[in-house]
Order: C-alpha cells, then structure tokens, then sequence
C-alpha cells in the first residue's frame, strides 16, 4: 500500500508540466476527441485501439488538456504497482513481493511512460496481468483461470500488437509440465482460436498498413518505396541502449535529443561517469538476480521473457519494418523489474539496503532531471503555440515544419494553418518553391521547426530560412525553433 500512494505521487506530480510530443497528439487525434466517434474508428487504429477507445471515453468527460489525456496511463502505472506484486509472490516468493512494487513504484521507466497519453503503461499492466493468470492454469488449468487469462491477454493485444512479442514466455507457460498437459492443450487450442477472431477485424488495416514483406529473411523483393531511414534501422549500441533505458528510464545519461543529433561515442564520453554507475549498480543486482532466478528454475523463463522480445525487435529494425526503441519492448520491462527483485530478496538485509539504496540515489537523479530539467523533456510546442497565440495578425499564417500535428493541438487561433515537408531538404531548388507557395498571399508567417535530426541533420532548412529571411525574428523554445516572417 505504501508503495502503491508513492506511485500515485510520483506519477501524478507534474503529470501536464510538459507540452505533447508528435505520438501522444496521435493518440488525441485516433481517439476522435470532439467529434463523433464510430466502430469504423477504433478499428483503423492498430496502434492501441482499446486505449484510444478509453480516452475518448474518459476525455468525454475530462476534456483534452494534457493531464487529462495522460490519466489514463497514470491509472495503469499506478496499478501495475500491486499487480507486479502479486506477480512477484507467484513466480519468486513472498519474500519478492516488497523488492517488486517498490521498483515498481520508483522505476523512472515507468514513471516515464505514466505520463505518457500513450498505450505502453496499459500495455506494461496487462503484460502482468496477464501472465499471473497463465501462473494459475499451469497451477490449476480451470475455465475461470482460463477466461481471466483471454480476458487479460486481449485487452493487451488491442493495446497494442507488440503484446505479442511475449508469445514465446506464454506458449512456454502453456506447454511446460505434464500434469494436466491434456487438458492445458485444449485450453490453450480455444484461448487462441479466441484471441484470433477477437484480433480478426484489424486485420485489414494491419495488411493496408504494415510492409510485411520486409520480414522476409535476406530480401527485399517486391517491397515498395525506399527504405524506412538508410539501409537498417538497427544500431549496435540499441541492446545496450534498452537496457540503460529499463535501468533508469531516458534522463540519466545523455538525453533522446542528443543521442539524435549525434548516436556516436563522443556524445557516451560526455556522459560516461553516470553510465558507469548505472553499469555498474544494476548489473550486480541484475547478475544477482539471474542467479536467483536460476536456483528457482526460473532462468529459462526471464530469458525467454527479456530475450525473446529484443531480438524480435532487432529483426524488425535489421529488415526496416520497424525502428528499434526500447518502447516496442515494454512487455519485457516487468520480467527486467522481477530480475531485480530477485536480487534483492536473496540479500542479506544490510545488503539490501546498501543496493537499494544506489538504485534509489540513481533513480533520485534520473527523476530529477525528469520533472526540473528541460534538457530532458519533450519538445516545448504549447511555449511556441502560446507566443502565435498572443502575437500573430490577420493576414499572416501558420507554417509547421515537422511539427504540424502538435501545432495543431497547441495553436488554435485564428491563422490558417499549412504544413511543408522538411524532405525537400534534399533537393534545394524544390524546398525554394514550396516555401514560396507556403508564402503566397500572406503578409507574415510564424515558420514553427521541431525534430529535423532525422530529415535534415545538417539544418539546411534552417540556414535557407535565414538566408532568405535575415530579418526575421528568431525565438527559440525547447526543442523548437520559431521564426516570424514579415513581408511587405
């Protein structure tokens, strides 16, 4: 219970201080907030449809502001306290139970994704949920457990497809043993058929949306389009980087804005005595863990749990289906945060104590920066919006470079609106024009600019924009960068 009144605090402290990222306004756009919202509607979401769905309803009461939208991944963070839990006495021993929901409840990783208007927490909840009910069967193979495990593996998957990546630990839970295998198999053989016509109807917009056939081992035959970002979107450094992520969460070390601008070792050195630590501190505990793991034979299963996911993803990233983010493999967070616990519950007190509290002093950093530091934070397009707000004009108009959908929540005066794609970097002649057209018949713009890492590393579009328009004044906010065009 402690624990769990921690978590509330933690994740409800400064739950709207920050602006929405690009994904979370995704996630106010696919769950029809203001408008009328129709079957054909949550099933073109394949991103999170029962999560978009509880937004809306929830939204539909509590408005769109930003701690509105995110309390529905604060509700599941919170839970998923008691529940890892619950889990822990199950699958560890009663002694796991306390280790397991005080990392639950200080984990800067889940604290990250609480205060997030995004599936990943809901996701991260039902993963626990739903693997506590498959412990029951394999205890007790009855149809209530049965039904509590459909009924938790579902939910998971219409909160997103990446559910699935924790197939290879259930199918194990599913098959391990021989008493009452016979009637598991059966179990099993309905739970799927279930699950599957439950997952039927998105299928159309998965196969509209997905390029499967980037999955195909050592080809790219028949797949349209260039690749997603260069020839592969795996790095060596993303197994090691996940890690770190699950360790600490993203503001310990260098920040997502850095590792975009420059994923090379030079910007690891700047940050290499608190990486060290984080190494150092969580790879004891994490080696002791697997130790204890092992003498309840449960070894087999945190690898299949921790491993299986990532190399997953990594295939995804190695073909261009999917990038790698530690995100995508949030169904394995929970098994990380057991591997701990483990760890803990095998200390001696003075030892745990002395473990627990680095991990704490590491976590203090981390949330620190995470709450007061904005180097850390997301990127500040409600500042950007508010300064349109206050000092645009009739006649001019609203130009968003990368960063439409978020102006479009933030910005809702009366400028009109129109967006240019920041990939004509590429071809400079071609970003001319379009910035004319942009232009045309307008007597001002406010030219909004955010994420262009990834399109233009070398910020041609913002040297263009200075060139032509020396006069512009310039405002810069976190992450964003704004210019106020006049033109005679």
């Amino acid at each position: 219970m402690a624990a769990t009144l921690v978590a509330a605090l933690l994740r409800i402290f400064h739950l709207g201080h920050q602006s929405l990222w690009i994904d979370e306004v995704f996630t106010w756009n696919s769950a029809g907030l203001g408008s009328p919202f129709a079957l054909a509607d949550v099933l073109e979401n394949i991103h999170g449809a029962l999560y978009g769905l509880i937004v809306h309803l929830w939204c539909g009461m509590a408005g769109d502001s930003e701690w509105a939208l995110r309390t529905p991944s604060l509700v599941a963070g919170v839970l998923t306290v008691p529940a890892l839990a619950w889990l822990a006495r199950d699958w560890i021993g009663r002694e796991a139970m306390a280790p397991a929901a005080w990392l639950a409840a200080g984990s800067p990783y889940l604290i990250w994704y609480s205060q997030e208007a995004r599936t990943y927490s809901q996701l991260m909840l039902l993963a626990v949920l739903s693997t506590r009910a498959l412990l029951s069967i394999r205890r007790d193979p009855t149809v209530r457990a049965a039904v509590g495990y459909a009924a938790a593996t579902g939910a998971g998957l219409l909160s997103g497809f990446a559910f699935a990546l924790i197939a290879p630990l259930h199918l194990h839970g599913w098959l391990a043993g021989t008493e009452g295998r016979g009637r598991r198999l059966r179990m099993l053989g309905l739970t799927s058929l279930a699950l599957a016509l439950l997952a039927l109807p998105w299928v159309p917009a998965v196969m509209s949306t997905w390029d499967l056939r980037r999955l195909r081992p050592a080809s790219d035959a028949g797949v349209q389009g260039p690749p997603l970002r260069g020839d592969t979107t795996f790095h060596p450094g993303a197994i090691p980087f996940a890690l770190h992520a699950f360790a600490v969460g993203y503001t310990l070390g260098p920040s997502l804005h850095e590792l975009r601008v420059d994923p090379s070792l030079r910007t690891l050195a700047r940050h290499a005595p608190g990486i060290a630590a984080v190494t150092l501190v969580f790879g004891a505990l994490g080696g002791l863990g697997l130790l204890a793991l092992r003498r309840r034979g449960r070894l087999g299963e945190a690898a299949l749990w921790l491993l299986a996911p990532a190399l997953l993803v990594s295939y995804f990233a190695l073909h261009n289906f999917k990038v790698f983010h530690p995100r995508y493999l949030s169904v394995a967070l929970p098994g990380f945060l057991l591997v701990l616990a483990a760890g803990l519950a095998g200390l001696g007190r003075r030892a745990r104590w002395f473990l627990g509290a680095a991990v704490g002093a590491l976590w203090l950093v981390s949330l620190f920066h995470l709450y007061f530091d904005p180097r850390y934070g997301k990127e500040d397009y409600r500042g950007a919006g508010a300064l349109i707000r206050a000092r645009g004009e009739a006649g001019e108009k609203l130009i968003a470079v990368n960063s439409e959908d978020p102006m479009y929540y933030y910005y809702r005066g009366p400028l009109p609106h129109d967006r240019l794609w920041l990939g004509f970097v590429d071809r400079p002649q071609r970003l001319e024009q379009k910035l004319g057209e942009a232009l045309q018949g307008a007597r001002g713009a406010w030219v909004v600019l955010s994420r262009p890492e990834d399109l233009d590393p070398r910020g041609v579009f913002a040297r263009t924009l200075d060139l032509r328009f020396p006069d512009a004044e310039r405002f810069a906010f976190e992450g964003v960068r704004v210019w106020h065009i006049r033109r005679s």
